[in-house]
């Protein structure tokens, strides 16, 4: 992201005001994501960021003119009526899991800030705005779903959305950074299990099975999965920025920038993924008018396809047809290759996170300052000797260093979360996005949150645990509350044909029953070497409709926040396998692929069922096993992972 200063962003937020009355608009509504709808987005789309600082992955921006004083307002929101307060002629909007963040980023002088869970940027919109008025919207940076909803909840307030040939913002970025184009990387077969000869194959024959003529393919991932191929485009998301056309006779279309296709990766890429016709991806509208001029069948995913894609189809006349993408659930189903590579990739993932864990409790050792034979004060100040070097950006960076001593690692799989006492609040927090990160000496308990992508597949995983005194039993209640999620969620046996929203509940029932909950989805999809966040299934209360089947890799993550002091989150990846439990044969289970222990230190013991303790051994069982045989651990890795595992 460019970095700006507060006076920046009031003169971009002043030049922005210039572009919405030259425009005729009322408002703008700029949202986060990019073209390819995706939620990582390349520093040449940071525009909401650029903008509030505001640096969450997902999010909305309102921009208003003409409305200067502020005013008590009614709007129906999703939980009451309640009156909204506008202090401001624009507002963010986010989700539910960057509540504190956006409030520690953003200028309330400048900006109102809501919860999208309880003001959307219709409500809003509707509320600020009189009949008759525009709003303009860059339809390319949001799905149609999103569109058709938005603008149906404005007709009927009489507001019009006006769909811009340009986003206005980037006519006024002045110093816009220069969009980033890596060269096309092969995948190879050996990693992949499926050579894209098959799959697209395979696509066709789909294809042909619905009596459809050809397919839109707008989502990278997905067109990186078919064809095999994997790049550097985005931060930490492997793939190049492309689309297809896929027919039903096999034919691909593939838009792209021809600067990511080197001389060396053609003369390769034949050989890897057949005969493709390639195109600039400047000339994708063009296909568009041919599509829906020849009159034959299209199927396009609305989730993943931006708006602008779609209307303009429609608008041309084309017989579209829509529904889930023809490649998510052959992408989302791993493999038998796949999933052995995932299971070697979280192998050298547990090495790298163990001997992390074994390096920081050597250093930290919070549980003997209270015993120490000078007196507790004594015990403090050695403690504090010992972490004093010690601090957010060390920790993170420790971890990174640890994974490169892995064989074929590439990068991490996103930013690192590490997180300190109320850091960790933040369920997206990053460190680098602070003056200073903080030190360590002031708070019991630190949680991260890291992932990386190996040449074998893909991790994820949180873990808090014990570095400090003055743990509270409030947080070690909270802390076994979240681990009984997990367990409950992680050991749940359900029949095919169950979706994520029928077990999200299953997870947080122990929060529940505690007065407690979390804002945040309780699982997501994970892809291999590609999205960390991937896609059609996930474990939520909202739009995870889509069953879990065998072979599918999803997080289980519940979570507790107390604002302003702790977090704390418990991460696996698991993948989803028929159940050999007797008599349950026909049903489906979790497998853990994370190997790294969780802190037994932090557990109440006595509110753990016999159930429970016996998955928490049998887990930490299977994780001393194969680590120990793994890995040439040291005698302190040796003696933590020993005393981390044994059985409670």
């Amino acid at each position: 992201m460019t970095e700006l200063n507060q006076d920046d962003s009031l003169d971009l937020l002043a030049a922005l005001k210039e572009q919405l009355l030259s425009h005729e608009l009322d408002a703008l509504l700029l949202p986060h994501d990019d073209e390819y709808l995706s939620g990582e987005v390349t520093a040449d789309c940071e525009r909401i960021a650029t903008l509030t600082h505001f640096t969450g992955s997902a999010g909305f921006v309102c921009v208003s003119v003409g409305r200067a004083e502020a005013l008590p307002l009614e709007v129906a929101n999703r939980k009451d009526r309640a009156m909204l307060e506008l202090a401001h002629e624009q507002a963010v909007f986010v989700d539910g899991r960057y509540k504190v963040q956006v409030k520690e980023q953003v200028n309330e002088d400048v900006f109102d800030c809501f919860n999208l869970a309880e003001v959307t940027p219709s409500d809003y919109l509707r509320t600020l705005l009189p009949k008759k008025s525009r709003v303009g919207l860059d339809l390319r940076c949001v799905s149609y779903r999103y569109f058709q909803e938005l603008k149906k909840e404005l007709e009927l307030a009489g507001i019009e959305i006006v769909p811009l040939e340009q986003n206005l913002f980037d006519l006024v970025w002045e110093e816009r950074p220069a969009p980033v184009c890596s060269p096309v990387e092969i995948f190879p077969d050996e990693f992949n299990g499926c050579p894209s000869l098959q799959k697209r194959k395979n696509l066709a024959q789909t294809l042909r099975d619905k009596s459809l003529d050809a397919t839109i393919i707008s989502s990278p991932e997905t067109v990186c999965w078919l064809l095999n191929i994997r790049g550097r485009d985005r931060q930490y998301l492997p793939i190049i920025n492309s689309r297809l056309v896929a027919y039903a006779n096999e034919a691909l279309e593939w838009y792209i920038n021809f600067d990511h296709l080197s001389d060396e990766v053609q003369a390769n890429l034949e050989d890897h993924i057949g005969h493709v016709d390639i195109f600039p991806e400047s000339g994708f509208d063009d296909v568009l008018d041919r599509l829906a001029s020849s009159q034959c069948s299209i199927y396009v995913d609305p989730r993943t396809t931006n708006a602008h894609i779609l209307n303009t189809l429609y608008e041309k006349g084309a017989q579209v047809e829509t529904g889930l993408g023809l490649c998510e659930l052959p992408k989302a189903c791993k493999n038998a290759t796949e999933l052995a590579g995932e299971h070697k990739a979280h192998l050298k993932d547990g090495v790298a996170l163990c001997r992390f864990l074994a390096w920081l409790e050597n250093i930290a050792q919070p549980e003997i300052i209270e015993i120490d034979d000078n007196g507790p004060e004594a015990g403090l100040a050695a403690y504090q000797e010992r972490v004093a070097e010690l601090d957010e950006a060390v920790l993170a960076d420790k971890v990174e260093e640890l994974r490169k001593e892995q064989g074929e690692y590439l990068q991490p799989s996103f930013a690192t979360i590490s997180a300190l006492g109320p850091n960790a609040a933040m369920c997206h927090y990053n460190h680098a996005e602070v003056a200073t990160p903080r030190k360590f000496g002031a708070d019991p308990l630190y949680l991260i949150d890291t992932g990386a992508h190996f040449n074998e597949g893909t991790t994820d995983i949180t873990r808090t645990v014990l570095v400090g005194p003055n743990v509270t039993e409030q947080m070690q209640l909270m802390y076994t509350l979240v681990l009984k999620s997990h367990i409950a969620l992680a050991s749940t046996i359900f029949p095919r044909g169950t979706s994520g929203m029928q077990l999200d509940a299953i997870a947080r029932r122990p929060m529940w029953e505690h007065g407690c909950d979390y804002e945040h989805g309780t699982g997501h999809g994970v892809g291999h070497v590609l999205a960390v966040h991937e896609g059609p299934q996930n474990i939520s209360v909202r739009s995870s409709t889509v069953a879990l089947d065998v072979g599918m890799v999803t997080s289980i993550e519940p979570g507790y926040y107390e604002d302003g002091e702790y977090g704390i989150r418990l991460e696996n990846l698991y993948k989803v396998c028929p159940c050999t439990q007797p008599g349950c044969q026909n049903m489906l289970c979790f497998e853990p692929l994370t190997l790294v222990p969780f802190d037994v230190r932090l557990i109440i013991r006595e509110m753990l069922t016999v159930a429970e303790r016996t998955w928490l051994n049998d887990y930490h069982q299977n994780v001393h096993s194969i680590i120990e045989n793994a890995a040439d651990l040291s005698e302190a890795e040796q003696a933590y992972l020993k005393e981390a595992t044994a059985p409670i």
